[in-house]
């Protein structure tokens, strides 16, 4: 087994607008407890993978080699920092901010393969929302789950390649257009 093979990614609901769960990467774990919907977290979380991603985020529409996002346990925030290093490893930090301390508590800093990564976060995202539904998802954090990032994100994994989209129109007026069945079908791949 490779060093970076053990990765756990566990995020469930404990109750209405909270979560629970963990991440760990090389031995190094954080911890996440009564996160609530303040942010988008999750969506948040599958943005900032997306957008390091070439075969998902063009140039122009913002790919990035450094992203984060913060998630909210009021009063302490967890900040996950993303650096897309060429080699296909990603620099991951994640740290705990506690409102009433000056210094930020770092639970992970390592480095792991974006991919295998992506793939302990997207298959367990996978897993809630078919668990609880796209209504019941909504229902029990108030923000939509991300679905088209997500759709992105999974395709990558399973296709190596950016998500299929027709473009109609001229070089004037463009406009994107997926395939909706293929769109269902992949969701429950």
């Amino acid at each position: 087994m490779e060093w970076w093979n053990y990765m756990k990614f566990e995020y469930k609901f404990v109750s209405r607008w909270v979560v629970d769960g963990f991440i760990e990467i090389n031995s190094q774990r954080s911890s996440f407890n009564g996160v609530t919907y303040v942010t988008d977290c999750l969506g948040d979380l599958l943005s900032a993978l997306l957008y390091l991603n070439v075969n998902c985020i063009s140039k122009d529409d913002g790919l990035r080699t450094n992203t984060s996002c913060e998630w909210n346990s009021e009063p302490y925030i967890t900040t996950w920092n993303f650096t897309l290093r060429t080699n296909g490893m990603l620099h991951v930090i994640v740290t705990n901010d506690g409102k009433e301390e000056d210094e930020d508590i770092v639970d992970i800093d390592t480095e792991c393969p974006y991919d295998s990564l992506l793939e302990i976060i997207v298959l367990e995202v996978d897993s809630l929302i078919k668990k609880h539904g796209i209504v019941g998802y909504k229902e029990n954090w108030d923000y939509e789950f991300p679905l088209s990032t997500f759709l992105k994100l999974k395709n990558y994994l399973l296709n190596k390649k950016s998500y299929l989209l027709e473009e109609i129109g001229d070089e004037y007026v463009e406009i994107k257009v997926s395939d909706l069945y293929k769109d269902i079908e992949l969701f429950f791949k």
